[in-house]
C-alpha cells in the first residue's frame, strides 16, 4: 500500500503535491473554522435581537408603571426637604416596588433605575451604594450625556451580558437611566456553541493527522533533493565556474536558477575588477570582521599592500602613521562617517602625500554594520599646482601693491619736500607748513601700519564670543560721533549661539564697514545692523546696510583690491584687510549695492572650531 502511494505521488509534480497537503492542512480547517464562526455569529445575532426586543419591552413596562417624575413623587411624599439618605429610602420603596412587579413578568431579566439627582441605582434590593460598578457608572453617564439609548454586549468574559440603558424622561427632563440586562449564559447559548466547536475541532484534528502523515513522506523526498543542491552549492563557494548537476521536478528549476545566479556573480566580479583597474582612487573594503575583501590597484600602490592581502585583517597591512587603521576601526566600531578629511602622510620613501580620506560603514536592511569602505584620493599634485598658481597671484598682487605704495607715499613726500625747500629759501618754517607736514607724516604712518597688517596679519586668537555684544561695543563709538547724521537700526536675533572668532580682528572688520557707511553720507542716512542664525550652515549671518549713495557697478569688482579707493584721502586698504580677515575666519564678504539706494555688506561666522 505504501509503495502504491509513493508511486502515485511521484507521478504528481512536486508543486502539486505541496498544494495538496497545504489544502489538507490549512485550507479545509480554515474553511471549517470560518463556517463555524459564521454559524456562531448568526446564532448570536439572532439571540441578541430577540433579547433586545425582550429587554425593550421590560424597560417600557418600568417607564409606564412609574407614576410621574421622581422629583414630583418626593414632593408628594413631603420629602423635598429631607436629607439625601432619607430621600433615597422613600424613593426606593416606590421604585423597587415597580421593579418587583415587572420582574415577575420577566424573571430572567435584570433591571433597575439610576436616579441622577440622588446618584443611586435601584435594582429591587436594599443595596443602594454597592449595586453598580464603574462600568455601569460610565454607561449611565454616557446615556445621560447623549440622551439616547446605549446598547452594550459585554461578552463571555463577564457571563455574556446584554444591556440596554434608556434615558428616563419626565417633563422633557432626563431624571435618570433605566438599565435592563440579560445573561446569555443563563439561556444556554454558550453551551450550544461549545458543542458545535467540539465537532469542528474533531474534524480538524483528523485532517491534521492525515496531513502530517503525508507531509512526512513528502518531506523525506524533499530533503534528499535539497542535500543534492547543498552539495552543489558547496562546490560553487570556491569556484564559480562550476555548475550544479541537474535535479528532477521543480528543484531542477532551482538548480538552473542557482547556476544562472552563479554566472551573474562571476560576471559581476569581472566587472568590479575591471572597474577597480580604471579608478584613480584608493578603495579598501572590509567585512564586519575587518578582513580585506576588495582593494583597488591604487590602494595596492599607495599602501604597498602585500600580494596575499586578501582576507587579512586591515590592521596587519595598513600603515600605522597616519592612522588609516584607526579610521577603519572607528568606522566599524562607532559607525563613524567622514568626508574628504585631509591627511598629510610622509611615506617610508620620504615622499610627502596629501590625501583626502573618506570612510563610511556598510549597513544591511536592518542597519547592522556588515563592513566598511575607506576611500583615499591623492591630491598632492593638485595642491602643488594650487600653490604655484597662488604664488603667481601673490607676485602679481605684490607688483600691484608696490605700485600702490609708491603712489601713496609719493604724494605726502612731495608735500614735505616742497615745504623743506621753501624753508631753505625763507629760512623759517610757518605754523601752517608744520601742521601740513605733521598731517602728511601721520598719513604715511597710517599707510605703513595698514600695509604691514595687510602683508602679514597678526596671528588670530580664536575664542567663543557673543557677536551681538561685540557689534554693540563697536557701534557705540560710531553712534556717539555720528548721532546727528545717521540713524542706527539694530536687528539682532536673540539667543544666538556663540561664534568662533578673533574678537579684535572682527572688531576691525565691523569698524571698517561702519566707517565706509559714514563716508557715503550725503544727507541723513540709516544704517541697519542685522544678525541671524542659519541652521542649515550652522553659522551666524551678519550684515551691515546703509541708505547712502551706493557703489557704482564698475567699482564692485575692485572693491577689495589693495589701494583701490574712490575717496581722495582714502588708502584703499581697509576693505582689503577686512576681506583677508573674513577669509582667515573661513568665509567671504558679499556686497550688494545700487547707486542712489545704498549698499549692503554681509558675511558668515562659524559657531564652532572645525576639526
Amino acid at each position: 500500500m505504501r509503495k502504491l502511494i509513493l508511486k502515485k505521488l511521484n507521478n504528481v509534480s512536486f508543486g502539486n503535491r505541496i498544494l495538496f497537503f497545504v489544502l489538507l492542512l490549512l485550507v479545509i480547517p480554515v474553511l471549517l473554522i470560518g463556517y463555524m464562526l459564521h454559524i456562531s455569529k448568526n446564532s448570536e445575532m439572532a439571540l441578541l435581537e430577540n433579547q433586545k426586543k425582550t429587554l425593550n419591552m421590560a424597560a417600557y413596562r418600568i417607564e409606564q408603571e412609574i407614576p410621574g417624575s421622581l422629583s414630583s413623587y418626593l414632593e408628594s411624599q413631603g420629602a423635598a426637604k429631607l436629607s439625601r439618605e432619607e430621600q433615597r429610602i422613600i424613593l426606593g420603596k416606590m421604585v423597587n416596588g415597580v421593579i418587583g412587579s415587572v420582574h415577575r413578568d420577566y424573571p430572567n431579566v435584570h433591571m433597575g433605575i439610576y436616579c441622577k439627582e440622588l446618584d443611586v441605582f435601584y435594582d429591587g434590593t436594599e443595596r443602594l451604594n454597592e449595586n453598580y460598578s464603574l462600568r455601569r457608572k460610565k454607561a449611565f453617564d454616557e446615556t445621560l450625556e447623549k440622551q439616547q439609548d446605549v446598547f452594550q454586549n459585554v461578552g463571555s468574559e463577564e457571563g455574556g451580558i446584554v444591556e440596554i440603558y434608556k434615558p428616563f424622561v419626565r417633563d422633557n427632563r432626563v431624571e435618570g437611566v433605566i438599565r435592563i440586562a440579560d445573561y446569555l449564559s443563563e439561556v444556554g447559548y454558550y453551551t450550544k456553541r461549545r458543542e458545535v466547536e467540539t465537532i469542528v475541532y474533531a474534524v480538524i484534528l483528523t485532517l491534521i493527522v492525515t496531513g502530517i502523515g503525508g507531509s512526512m513522506l513528502l518531506f523525506r523526498q524533499f530533503v534528499d533533493q535539497v542535500h543534492h543542491i547543498r552539495d552543489g552549492v558547496n562546490l560553487l563557494e570556491n569556484n564559480l565556474s562550476k555548475t550544479l548537476t541537474a535535479a528532477p521536478g521543480e528543484l531542477g528549476e532551482i538548480v538552473n536558477a542557482v547556476n544562472r545566479f552563479a554566472k551573474k556573480i562571476s560576471d559581476l566580479n569581472l566587472y568590479n575588477q575591471t572597474m577597480l583597474l580604471s579608478i584613480n582612487d584608493a578603495i579598501l573594503v572590509v567585512d564586519a570582521a575587518g578582513k580585506l575583501i576588495i582593494a583597488s590597484n591604487m590602494a595596492k600602490e599607495i599602501f604597498n599592500l602585500p600580494p596575499d592581502f586578501f582576507y587579512k585583517h586591515y590592521a596587519e597591512v595598513l600603515p600605522v602613521d597616519p592612522p588609516f587603521a584607526d579610521y577603519m576601526r572607528r568606522t566599524l566600531e562607532d559607525n563613524w562617517y567622514s568626508k574628504d578629511l585631509l591627511v598629510v602622510w610622509h611615506t617610508e620613501a620620504k615622499e610627502l602625500l596629501q590625501l583626502l580620506l573618506s570612510a563610511s560603514p556598510l549597513l544591511d536592511a536592518q542597519d547592522n554594520i556588515i563592513g566598511a569602505v575607506l576611500t583615499v584620493h591623492d591630491i598632492t599634485e593638485r595642491v602643488k599646482l594650487r600653490e604655484r598658481v597662488h604664488r603667481q597671484e601673490r607676485l602679481a598682487a605684490l607688483g600691484k601693491l608696490v605700485a600702490g605704495v609708491a603712489h601713496e607715499i609719493r604724494n605726502p613726500l612731495t608735500s614735505i619736500s616742497c615745504y623743506i625747500q621753501h624753508w631753505q629759501d625763507q629760512n623759517i618754517p610757518s605754523p601752517k607748513a608744520l601742521s601740513t607736514m605733521f598731517r602728511e607724516v601721520t598719513r604715511l604712518d597710517t599707510i605703513v601700519d595698514q600695509l604691514l597688517y595687510f602683508a602679514k596679519p597678526a596671528e588670530a586668537k580664536f575664542i567663543k564670543k557673543d557677536i551681538n555684544f561685540l557689534i554693540e561695543d563697536v557701534l557705540g563709538f560710531f553712534q556717539e560721533v555720528y548721532k546727528d547724521k545717521c540713524n542706527f537700526v539694530r536687528n539682532y536675533q536673540s539667543n544666538l549661539p556663540l561664534v568662533w572668532i578673533d574678537p579684535e580682528q572682527i572688531e576691525r572688520v565691523l569698524a571698517n564697514m561702519f566707517f565706509n557707511a559714514m563716508q557715503a553720507i550725503q544727507e541723513e542716512i540709516t544704517v541697519t545692523v542685522s544678525t541671524e542664525y542659519c541652521a542649515a550652515k550652522d553659522k551666524v549671518y551678519v550684515s551691515v546696510s546703509d541708505t547712502g549713495c551706493g557703489i557704482p557697478p564698475e567699482n564692485l569688482a575692485q572693491l577689495f583690491d589693495p589701494f583701490f579707493s574712490t575717496r581722495p584721502k582714502g588708502t584703499g586698504l581697509g576693505l582689503a584687510i577686512a576681506h583677508e580677515i573674513i577669509q582667515a575666519h573661513g568665509g567671504h564678504i558679499e556686497v550688494e549695492s545700487e547707486v542712489g539706494r545704498g549698499a549692503k555688506f554681509s558675511f558668515y561666522l562659524k559657531t564652532k572650531e572645525e576639526d
